[in-house]
């Protein structure tokens, strides 16, 4: 595949919590650093009526409210003319035509793309069986790339029914099951001190550590995400997916605060 192709990005759920407090920000911060290629497409996709001025102005307002880096306004009005909006519904084939016209519009020519799902993991399905049906997950040329924002179902047996429901209409390689959580400054240091530290290598087991203590200081509230709680629940959103990982043996060994003990004790 031809990673010198133009890129198209399309977030779909765009209008919510996840796009402006997260994705935008760490999009315009990795094209300030020079990590995005020079000709990269934003297309947002969501419910809510904007325009693409009005999606600007609520990426902006986002930004400067949760931005953790230092950017000016000639760096966001470099950025801002990729960003652009589609009213749709995910159950309607015809907006996904729609989206089809739009982005050709939008490449001329031939592209990579990335379809970013900020979404309940319900509406998955739906979304990939659409953009199947209208042609845009074939990879003729540019790659084509899936991005499945965690919770990956709510069970066993629910996750298991979306791996086959994906696997349809697209390779093993094209998807990524992602959490943003794990992309944090404190959860990456947790590895790099475990394993690039010769000292805390060796003794950061079950034979040392008495226990794992994780606390987490949410300063965001419910807010608007009343929806997405309803059907996901706070935790299944933080404890199953954030906190685990955090805990998980083979990703980062332990936590970040351990209390050790000596093996004679």
């Amino acid at each position: 595949m031809n990673n010198d192709l133009p890129t198209s990005i399309i977030i779909f759920g765009a209008s919510g919590d996840l796009t402006q407090r997260k994705l935008i920000p760490s999009l315009l911060h990795l094209t300030r650093k020079g990590r995005m290629q020079s000709k990269v497409n934003i297309l947002g996709f969501g419910g809510t009526a904007f325009t693409d001025e009005q999606f600007r102005e609520h990426l902006l307002k986002g930004l400067k409210e949760f931005a953790d880096f230092e950017y000016s306004q000639a760096d966001w009005d470099s950025f801002a003319p990729n960003l652009s909006y589609l009213q749709g519904k995910y159950a309607e084939a015809a907006d996904f035509k729609k989206l089809s016209d739009s982005l050709t519009k939008l490449e001329i020519g031939q592209a990579n793309r990335l379809y970013y799902m900020a979404l309940p993991p319900t509406l998955f399905p739906t979304i990939i069986d659409n953009l199947d049906a209208t042609g845009q997950l074939h990879e003729n040329g540019g790659w084509r790339r899936v991005v499945l924002e965690k919770p990956f179902g709510t069970d066993l047996a629910s996750a298991v029914q979306l791996n086959e429901q994906v696997h349809r209409a697209l390779n093993e390689n094209q998807i990524y099951r992602i959490d943003h959580y794990l992309g944090k400054e404190t959860v990456q240091n947790i590895l790099f001190t475990r394993f690039a530290n010769t000292i805390y290598e060796p003794i950061w087991n079950r034979n040392y550590i008495d226990h794992v203590q994780i606390t987490v200081a949410e300063k965001v509230g419910l807010e608007h995400r009343a929806g997405f709680y309803d059907s996901v629940g706070v935790l299944r959103d933080m404890v199953q997916n954030h906190l685990l990982q955090l805990a998980h043996p083979r990703r980062n060994g332990a936590a970040r605060l351990v209390q050790r003990r000596s093996p004679a004790r």
